[in-house]
């Protein structure tokens, strides 16, 4: 039986969830404005665990959400999920930030383009197929009607994860069911969590790092 936690902190969202054989056992989440994550994230895996009687020691591995997104919400993540895995030599499983969100709208047969809001008009972005096989990496743009429309088709769909991104975005497309709004959510790894236990895909916890996507000079 493989039991994972999950971590999710690259936004306000401060999310944690446990999964056993690919399935939900119980989650936590909440958007908070002032990035309380580190007080938030220790005191809700230690309610997780103790609601199902387990230890630290007991988990197969821990999931983290490796960004890109907030520099002081994937710090604290990261620093918790490397203290419970560590002295413990439990595995550590990293996703992209970007992959969860697209995840979190599989189409059949739709490509999914994930936005994740940087600053101004500027997204952290990048596309998969319905299979989340990557089609454009990681990448961070400056967004607007030509750049969307030459990356979008009618195979695809856009997910983002905030209010008002949803509406930029909308109003950019103009086809408001391609766009979906999403909460980043650590719920959204389990299946790409488990895949990955199954896969043995575990990153070196010494090593491992959140991911960094830098602005270029030409857009």
């Amino acid at each position: 039986m493989s039991v994972i936690l999950n971590i999710e902190t690259s936004s306000k969202n401060c999310s944690v969830c446990l999964s056993s054989n690919g399935k939900l056992v119980t989650s936590f989440d909440l958007e908070d404005e002032s990035y309380r994550h580190s007080e938030l994230l220790t005191s809700s895996i230690q309610n997780i665990l103790n609601e199902n009687n387990l230890d630290v020691k007991d988990l197969s591995a821990v999931s983290i959400g490796i960004g890109p997104g907030s520099f002081t919400g994937l710090r604290i993540g990261f620093s918790v999920a490397k203290g419970l895995c560590y002295p413990h030599n439990i595995k550590l499983i990293g996703i992209s930030s970007l992959k969860i969100i697209a995840n979190s709208v599989i189409k059949e047969n739709k490509n999914i383009i994930s936005l994740i809001k940087d600053k101004g008009e500027h997204y952290y972005i990048s596309k998969y197929r319905n299979d989340l096989k990557e089609i454009i990496e990681p990448k961070i743009k400056l967004i607007d009607r030509d750049y969307i429309f030459n990356i979008l088709d009618e195979d695809s769909v856009i997910v983002v994860n905030t209010d008002d991104s949803n509406e930029f975005i909308s109003n950019l497309v103009n086809e408001e069911e391609k766009v979906f709004k999403r909460t980043i959510s650590s719920t959204d790894m389990i299946t790409l969590s488990h895949k990955s236990m199954d896969e043995k895909k575990f990153e070196n916890i010494a090593y491992i790092e959140p991911m960094y996507v830098k602005k270029t000079y030409v857009d």
